[in-house]
């Protein structure tokens, strides 16, 4: 429960506190809505940028890092009602701390661990600007992951016990 706490307020999004307090009090088809709404607009936001030559380097860094905060936050709510193994969830997380981690880790690195400014780290101001780019892998993985929290949330209103098999497996 602390980790949820920790995560939710400490993650300053309205959005994402309003999903996992869904999931807190059992409002299951709402929040799938708003997980869907959710992940439709980043999805749209994507598309967008891309069609109109956007491309920012701060976008870069903060999109793939609202997702992973996304799921993260949601599937530790969902271990909270046992929607979802906390073995699972424990990967997940783990997995994602490993990478944002491993991303700084390598940033860090190349400027030699010092830098002034954020906007320094993220080479915000410099011509030859260094940008994130997530592979495909990573993004498949993130459709999974998506599916997974979509589908967990589902299971109290429609699934069945071979449902929830594939669920757990």
């Amino acid at each position: 429960m602390i980790i949820y706490i920790f995560l939710i307020y400490g993650s300053g999004s309205d959005d994402l506190h309003m999903l996992c307090r869904m999931i807190m009090n059992e409002w299951y088809l709402p929040a799938f809505g708003t997980l869907a709404l959710s992940g439709a607009s980043d999805w749209l936001d994507g598309f967008l940028a891309r069609k109109m030559g956007i491309n920012s380097v701060i976008g870069s860094y903060l999109d793939p890092l609202a997702d992973k905060v996304l799921i993260c936050c949601v599937a530790v709510a969902m271990v909270e009602k046992e929607l979802l193994h906390p073995g699972l969830v424990g990967l997940v997380v783990a997995r994602d701390f490993l990478l944002v981690g491993g991303a700084f880790y390598k940033r860090a690195s190349s400027l030699g661990w010092k830098w002034n400014s954020w906007s320094d780290f993220c080479n915000l101001d410099a011509i030859q600007r260094e940008k994130v780019q997530p592979l495909f892998i990573s993004k498949v993985n993130t459709v999974f992951q998506l599916m997974l929290v979509a589908g967990a949330l589902l299971q109290p209103e429609f699934g069945t016990e071979e449902t929830q098999n594939y669920i757990t497996y």
